[in-house]
């Protein structure tokens, strides 16, 4: 099958089963636009005594499951040099440069939108709406300080603006200025009483302030506006649990984990992964495909566009939902679809309880060795079930001290699993670095890369990161994308990225996107 350059394919998930009584294997490659597949079946007997049962149905599971594997791609708009240097050239009134500002503003072309919008309000600095739509520009290519100042120039001229208040919050957000961010959501919440955004950004930087009481009533106040947010939720059984309130904090997260003895602290995994007797695997499949629904919404809406903090702590909801439904279908016998999930969930999270499940699948598989090396790297990734993860890979090995080896070296290939090596950027007498935010749109290659912070010398790698593969992985298709923060660094070595830990995204500031 041939694709179109500027269709990024993922390729279906490799398959080898191996028995006595028949092999299946399926390989899948793409090359150049060209995507070729190849299954293989073989049988060796034409019976089996009836004690082999499970084990037959297992092997013809995953045979099943292989041909109900989906491909999915990226499509990308193919880029031209000439927007921006038309966009230098074009002529106008204050007006037509705005309309045009804002017309590539829509299509995410943040430079040429800053340049015809700083000329707009440089010809005239009353332009309606003028600083506000400069003020995105500035947000989207990661400027923040610009942002704030436009957004401040916008609320100069109209001090009831529906939405500048709360963009400018966000923004004060981003850079660490907490009480002006505060004070900025209120103001828009004046304005604007029942905005279940802004309701939320408020509520959950007060609870990161610890403010509890306050981020309560603001929480509680968005929860209760349609449509359901998942971190909305999460984030009010937080304070609820520091109130004291357990039995309200239980309740909210058994929607999230399935459990109503649900920890809403750090292994937020543990309970909702517990043993086939404790979940009923489709209701949990149900609630866990209803949380990703609702994150999807938020990227259709566009809300997370702006690539906010709220969009990458979103992600620890995403591993969780896609760990549910794999430990879901590993309960029903649907090994390999189990699989996919929860290898998706572990390269998001890099739980050691994610890392563990994804371990007992591999060895109902069959596949101790990949089962011994998630455990290994299971138990050094922590969480609550470090003992069993060690006592299972000590099973396996047969040699405690081979076992606590293994372990050892676990933590450098966690982070190295994290890592993607790049050819060289700068030429530089000394280290550099930079972070950049990075969008994955149901491909390992990120759709966005944009540069946040670091050293200038760097903003030209964007381009270079578009085209590399990262650790991620799509279970299936859907709305939901994937978004991390990447550090880059550069030294006499070379340079590399390194995805940044959710569980950092998730604790840091957290400020939902906005619309016009």
């Amino acid at each position: 099958m041939q694709f179109p350059s500027n269709y990024t394919v993922r390729t279906p998930t490799a398959v080898k089963m191996t028995r006595d009584y028949g092999d299946y294997s399926s390989a899948y490659s793409e090359n150049k636009g060209i995507l070729e597949g190849e299954r293989k079946l073989v049988v060796k007997m034409n019976e089996l005594a009836a004690a082999r049962r499970a084990d037959y149905e297992s092997f013809r599971n995953a045979t099943q499951s292989d041909q109900d594997q989906l491909l999915s791609c990226t499509i990308l708009t193919p880029s031209g040099q000439g927007a921006e240097r038309a966009a230098a050239k074009m002529e106008g009134t204050p007006a037509e440069l705005h309309k045009a500002g804002v017309k590539a503003l829509q299509s995410k072309d943040y430079r040429t939108a800053i340049d015809l919008l700083k000329r707009a309000v440089d010809a005239d600095s009353s332009l309606k709406d003028g600083w506000y739509d400069l003020g995105l520009a500035y947000a989207g290519a990661n400027h923040h300080t610009e942002a704030i100042a436009a957004f401040r120039k916008q609320i100069e001229l109209d001090p009831n603006h529906r939405h500048a208040h709360g963009d400018l919050a966000m923004e004060l957000q981003q850079t660490g200025k907490s009480d002006e961010a505060i004070a900025a959501y209120r103001k828009h919440l004046e304005i604007v009483p029942y905005e279940k955004a802004m309701l939320k950004n408020l509520g959950l930087l007060l609870a990161q302030m610890g403010q509890d009481a306050d981020a309560r009533r603001e929480l509680e106040a968005a929860a209760a506006i349609p449509p359901d947010d998942p971190e909305t939720k999460m984030a009010l059984a937080q304070v609820y649990a520091r109130l004291g309130e357990n039995a309200r904090a239980q309740e909210l997260m058994k929607g999230l984990t399935g459990s109503a003895g649900a920890d809403s602290g750090q292994d937020i995994y543990a309970s909702a992964l517990k043993t086939k007797s404790d979940i009923d695997p489709t209701e949990t499949e149900n609630d866990a495909q209803q949380v990703l629904y609702d994150i999807g919404g938020q990227f259709d809406s566009g809300e997370l566009d702006r690539l906010g903090p709220s969009a990458f702590s979103s992600m620890r909801l995403v591993a969780l939902a896609w760990a549910r439904m794999g430990w879901a279908k590993f309960q029903r016998g649907e090994n390999l679809a189990a699989m996919q999930f929860l290898t998706s969930a572990w390269l998001l999270s890099q739980s050691g309880t994610v890392a563990n499940r994804l371990g007992q699948v591999f060895e109902k598989q069959g596949q101790a060795e990949k089962a011994r090396h998630i455990y290994a790297l299971a138990a050094a990734a922590g969480g609550s079930d470090v003992a069993d993860s060690r006592a299972r890979l000590t099973k396996l090995d047969g040699d405690l001290a081979a076992a606590d080896k293994e372990i050892a070296q676990a933590p450098a290939e966690l982070e190295q699993a994290r890592t993607v090596k790049l050819g060289p950027i700068v030429i530089s007498s000394k280290p550099v670095s930079a972070r950049f935010n990075l969008v994955f749109d149901s491909s390992p290659r990120p759709e966005r890369a944009e540069f946040v912070e670091g050293d200038e010398s760097l903003r030209s790698a964007a381009e270079q990161l578009r085209e590399k593969d990262f650790p991620v992985r799509f279970p299936d298709v859907s709305s939901v994308k994937i978004v991390r923060r990447g550090l880059l660094s550069c030294g006499g070595s070379g340079c590399s990225i390194e995805l940044l830990p959710i569980e950092k995204e998730s604790s840091s500031g957290t400020a939902a996107g906005s619309k016009k």
